[in-house]
């Protein structure tokens, strides 16, 4: 097994990770907007409450990184953990790299006391989707949609 440390990011780190999410983003065809994913970045950092964001390190490299965030809903229960981002560059996957993170993802939402961790993966993706299954993720027949709020300033 590669030597891959989890380790919590620091404000310091945000000029190396904000290129690896760039890449996130663009694999997954999400809008990139770098001023709004600096300051959500820097408000997770600066706030524990609302979640971790993981720096992924293999062999002494940025592999990738994983964010969650704390949510509530009365479906589950109260608080729940969400995979917001996970994201491990091309040459740092395979190798058990992927589980070992959904596991760390795990740890972190139990030692918060949380009954269950969510996520979303694209429709497109179904190399993802299978290891989500795999590490026994349930699939759930809803559609995710998004109002933008700031839509409407201006």
């Amino acid at each position: 097994m590669p030597d891959v440390r989890f380790r919590p990011a620091v404000t310091a780190d945000l000029a190396a990770l904000l290129p690896v999410v760039r890449e996130f983003h663009a694999h997954e065809h999400i809008a990139w907007n770098p001023v709004r994913v600096q300051d959500a970045l820097q408000a997770l950092l600066a706030d524990s409450a609302l979640g971790r964001v993981v720096l992924i390190e293999r062999e002494g490299e940025l592999a990738g990184y994983l964010v969650v965030g704390f949510c509530f809903s009365l479906e589950f229960g109260g608080r729940y953990g969400l995979l917001d981002e996970l994201y491990l560059r091309p040459s740092h996957r395979g190798g058990g790299v992927g589980k070992r993170a959904l596991q760390h993802v795990e740890a972190i939402c139990r030692e918060q006391g949380f009954a269950c961790v969510r996520l979303e993966v694209s429709d497109d993706n179904p190399h993802a989707r299978e290891i989500y299954r795999r590490n026994r993720y349930a699939e759930h027949p809803r559609r995710l949609m998004t109002r933008w709020l700031d839509e409407d300033a201006g």
